[in-house]
């Protein structure tokens, strides 16, 4: 399946917002002062201890609360209507409505969207992982994790597009591996981003 840039940067972003949603309820609640500065420094958050951090992601009007991010994978999803089989959009359009009727259902729902896009074309799943993926490591090098597994991952998915044609991103590819830091993730970022301003 040919995907338009449009449609890839969608499952792209999908994967980054599922990703992140997915990451943000195994923290939840926050019960250590520390951790949650120490989380909530790192993307630039106004919460200082556990309880103020923990209020922000339930603050349906704060860009990093649980709903606000959830709304956005939904919008990327009802965006992909005509890319995604009517199986796999009908079962990520009930999942979608019944968590936004129940809000303590999100944090199920990441999961099981992922298993809906895996049985997708390669070409969606890919991007998808992509973006699940390219999220993992922007947070693992704003928290000082461990980045081995995710640059081992993403080094067979960037194979992969060199395979479909995709090979600009090479050059960045290789100089994050090299130094995997945040200047040099914002540098492949910006050629992922250029990626999509053509047609893949």
């Amino acid at each position: 399946m040919i995907l338009l840039s449009s449609n890839a940067q969608q499952i792209f972003w999908l994967g980054r917002y599922l990703t992140r949603i997915q990451y943000l309820c195994s923290q939840f609640p926050f019960d250590d002062d520390a951790v949650a500065k120490h989380y909530a420094n790192a993307f630039v958050l106004a919460a200082n201890d556990a309880e103020s951090l923990n209020r922000l992601v339930q603050d349906e009007q704060q860009l990093a609360s649980f709903a606000q991010q959830f709304q956005c994978a939904k919008d990327n999803i009802q965006d992909l209507r005509g890319v995604l089989s009517a199986k796999s959009y009908a079962e990520l359009n009930q999942l979608i409505k019944t968590a936004s009727e129940n809000k303590s259902y999100i944090c199920d729902v990441v999961g099981e969207c992922h298993d809906i896009l895996e049985a997708e074309s390669q070409n969606i799943f890919l991007f998808f992982i992509l973006g699940q993926n390219v999220e993992q490591l922007d947070r693992q090098l704003r928290l000082q994790q461990d980045t081995q597994s995710t640059l081992s991952d993403l080094e067979k998915i960037i194979d992969l597009l060199s395979e479909m044609g995709c090979s600009k991103l090479k050059s960045a590819w290789l100089q994050l591996q090299i130094l995997p830091n945040s200047i040099n993730f914002y540098r492949f970022s910006d050629h992922i981003q250029q990626l999509f301003e053509v047609d893949v």
